[in-house]
């Protein structure tokens, strides 16, 4: 009699993000920041110059950013195979999309709304990742826990909250400088954030 076939793998397959699935995750956010650089430029009303700059300087960070999320998906998936690290590529790529929808949506004058999505998949990644990647340390995989969320979450509601008072026409030029200050200190934390970060 023939012995029994072995049980079939229970392991999660792990993420391999291609190099090309990376480059072009970046390069997406390039036609949508020349269209915010236009806005800047183009839009007559004060309000609307400094949200469309402080989209700019987000975009290009975030497209930034998707570039080196994704990378560490593929370095963390030749490391480990867990399902955790399944479920966060699939709220990464969301997110990145999500993103790029509102950063066109802005891109084509539609400045408020396309915020409001951008912030609101912001939120959604740091509501549903739950996960730090850290491909040099032991283990690469971190469950970050909502206490340590809170302050990145509390942020962002602040910020949708602005939006939706700039939406309402109150204030808007107010808004409009405190978007752009929360804009350039994300942008700065990232900065800060990735040269600290080994190499």
């Amino acid at each position: 009699m023939a012995d029994a076939l072995p049980p079939a793998a229970t392991t999660p397959r792990s993420p391999q993000p291609t190099a090309t699935l990376i480059w072009v995750s970046g390069a997406l956010f390039i036609p949508a920041i020349l269209g915010l650089g236009w806005q800047v430029l183009a839009q007559p009303a004060l309000s609307h110059r400094l949200l469309a700059l402080g989209l700019l300087l987000t975009g290009m960070e975030q497209g930034r950013m998707a570039m080196v999320d994704l990378r560490q998906v593929a370095a963390v998936g030749q490391q480990v195979s867990d399902r955790r690290l399944l479920r966060f590529y699939s709220v990464l790529r969301l997110a990145i999309a999500g993103q790029l929808v509102g950063f066109y949506l802005a891109a084509w004058g539609g400045l408020g709304y396309g915020t409001g999505v951008i912030m609101m998949s912001i939120i959604g990644f740091n509501l549903a990742a739950g996960l730090q990647l850290q491909p040099a340390a032991d283990p690469p995989l971190r469950s970050v826990g909502w206490r340590e969320r809170s302050g990145v979450l509390l942020a962002d509601g602040l910020a949708l909250a602005l939006v939706g008072l700039w939406l309402t026409d109150v204030g808007r030029v107010w808004i409009g400088a405190g978007l752009l200050t929360i804009a350039l200190s994300y942008v700065a934390v990232k900065l800060v954030q990735g040269v600290r970060s080994p190499r």
